[in-house]
């Protein structure tokens, strides 16, 4: 089983940070993307996943609390976002050096234990 360390976790987390919020309408949101479970139009929004996600992992949160497992979690949630977010042209994504398919190698290698 890998070691993995926060410290290379943590990281990872500003990526996906980005792509999230700049696939997000935020425009007409009621709560200024801060998800509030007991309000129907957060749960019933289309972007309610990532909302929660960024509630949970964004800058003003002490991910550095979290434990490993915690971190992984939240990573994997994310590289599900990346992943579902790319254009069919990704299929041989070996040789792609776009941002989205660096940074899921990159996660893919620390989750394997390799570091960075």
């Amino acid at each position: 089983m890998p070691n993995i360390k926060k410290a290379d976790l943590i990281p990872l987390f500003s990526f996906p940070r980005q792509r999230i919020l700049q696939s997000m309408e935020v425009t007409h949101c009621p709560h200024a993307v801060f998800y509030n479970a007991s309000d129907e139009q957060c749960t019933t929004c289309h972007q309610g996943e990532e909302c929660i996600w960024m509630n949970h992992n964004d800058e003003l949160v002490a991910i550095e609390k979290k434990s490993v497992d915690e971190l992984k979690q939240q990573l994997l949630i994310a590289v599900d976002f990346i992943d579902s977010n790319l254009s069919p042209h990704h299929l041989s994504r070996r040789n792609c050096q776009c941002d989205n398919c660096k940074w899921l190698k990159k996660v893919q290698q620390v989750l394997d234990g390799e570091g960075q």
